[in-house]
């Protein structure tokens, strides 16, 4: 092999070596980055949606602490003014419906906007888990941790509460059942990518908010595996696996309700990107290897010419002095 092609055929194994090092840490570099600021999205749009969340159930916060506090200036055995209150301020509450609990003998005071209220027949409000929370939470309003499904209203709803207080004494309680569908669906609305989605699941380890409403108020083994790896990796995006897809995810706790509300999407959003970017450098990598080699055979045949006129010569010599030939040329080289 002529040493013009043997010196750019052995230039080029350790620039391709090069090459192909520089094009993996390349990729990596820009993975992690397409990762970070898809994670960084997905950050932001959690952080609207927690002031969407909170904004939610703050006004119906507020309505129930104002209702509860008019409540204790009122006769709390005044069965028929109890009810012309929730006949008259259901309509502006927010509600799906809104009750009031006597807390000497349990009597709940309901009104859905069906009918007049009514007193619950047969029913103890006391006994309601909502009820029971509501005398742990330090006489403040407050937000039932657990989500179900009201039968009456046939929706998933949450229930807000709000002591009723006289001369420092639990007299009664207002509760109010508010429906999540609306919240569900403006949460849901907002999307950054194909699979990005939002979804929200409470201390029970139950979805109380999913794009697939079956796995609603369900338990699901991967919310376990979610709350592990928030503890060990805080104020991080965590990975997950879920019906065979891998997932990332930014989560945040919404300690008001107990829940905790996660913005996600699949890795395969990347994929597309970084399919085109891998295909970008190869296609680089082999236009810059063609350039480079091409440039050094010209390099490298220009300075090694001058071989081969004295390859020429000295064969011409050795023919001289072996009676091949009758004369030999002085080299001509500068």
């Amino acid at each position: 092999m002529k040493l013009t092609n043997k010196i750019p055929l052995l230039l080029s194994i350790p620039l391709v070596v090069c090459f192909i090092i520089i094009g993996i840490i390349n990729f990596n570099s820009s993975k992690s980055d397409a990762i970070y600021y898809a994670d960084s999205g997905k950050a932001h749009a959690l952080d609207a949606t927690m002031l969407y969340v909170d904004s939610y159930f703050l006004a119906e916060l507020h309505f129930a602490k104002e209702f509860a506090h008019t409540l204790s200036k009122n006769d709390m055995n005044d069965e028929g003014q109890i009810e012309r209150k929730l006949n008259v301020l259901f309509p502006t509450s927010g509600f799906n419906a809104l009750y009031v609990v006597n807390a000497k003998n349990g009597k709940v005071f309901y009104n859905d906007g069906s009918k007049y209220p009514y007193v619950i027949e047969g029913m103890d409000g006391r006994t309601r888990p909502w009820y029971k929370e509501a005398l742990e939470n330090n006489g403040k309003e407050g937000i039932a941790d657990r989500a179900y499904k009201d039968t009456r209203l046939n929706a998933v709803v949450v229930t807000i509460f709000a002591p009723v207080y006289q001369n420092g004494e639990l007299v009664g309680m207002v509760g109010g059942d508010l429906p999540i569908k609306a919240l569900k669906e403006n949460i849901l609305s907002l999307k950054l990518s194909p699979t990005s989605s939002m979804f929200a699941f409470d201390k029970f380890d139950r979805f109380t908010i999913h794009t697939n409403p079956d796995y609603e108020l369900q338990e699901n083994d991967v919310i376990k595996v979610i709350k592990d790896k928030l503890k060990n990796e805080k104020d991080q995006a965590i990975e997950y696996t879920f019906n065979g897809e891998t997932k990332t995810a930014v989560c945040e706790l919404y300690d008001r309700l107990n829940w905790t509300i996660c913005s996600t999407n699949t890795t395969a959003d990347y994929d597309e990107s970084l399919s085109a970017l891998l295909k970008q450098n190869i296609t680089l990598f082999v236009v810059s290897l063609i350039v480079i080699l091409g440039i050094v055979v010209a390099i490298i045949r220009h300075y090694i010419h001058p071989v081969s006129i004295i390859e020429k010569a000295l064969y011409e010599f050795f023919a001289f002095v072996n009676h091949e030939s009758k004369s030999a040329e002085l080299i001509n080289i500068n």
